[in-house]
């Protein structure tokens, strides 16, 4: 169970990821850009730390995204 919730949340945070790096970003600062980036890039790593210390294997892992 506690597996299927860690590939779910790391589904869910790959996809917000995903979907900040392919909007139309025209007109945000850099800054606020690469700090948002940043959040969701750590955002993912400790998603998959999560779902790694949940026993899920890594290839299962980065499958799911």
């Amino acid at each position: 169970m506690a597996a299927a919730l860690a590939l779910e949340h790391v589904r869910d945070t790959y996809a917000v990821l995903r979907t900040f790096m392919r909007a139309d970003n025209t007109g945000v600062p850099a800054r606020v850009w690469r700090d948002t980036y940043r959040q969701l890039t750590g955002d993912l790593m400790n998603a998959v730390g999560a779902a790694r210390t949940a026993g899920v294997p890594e290839h299962v892992i980065f499958d799911c995204m």
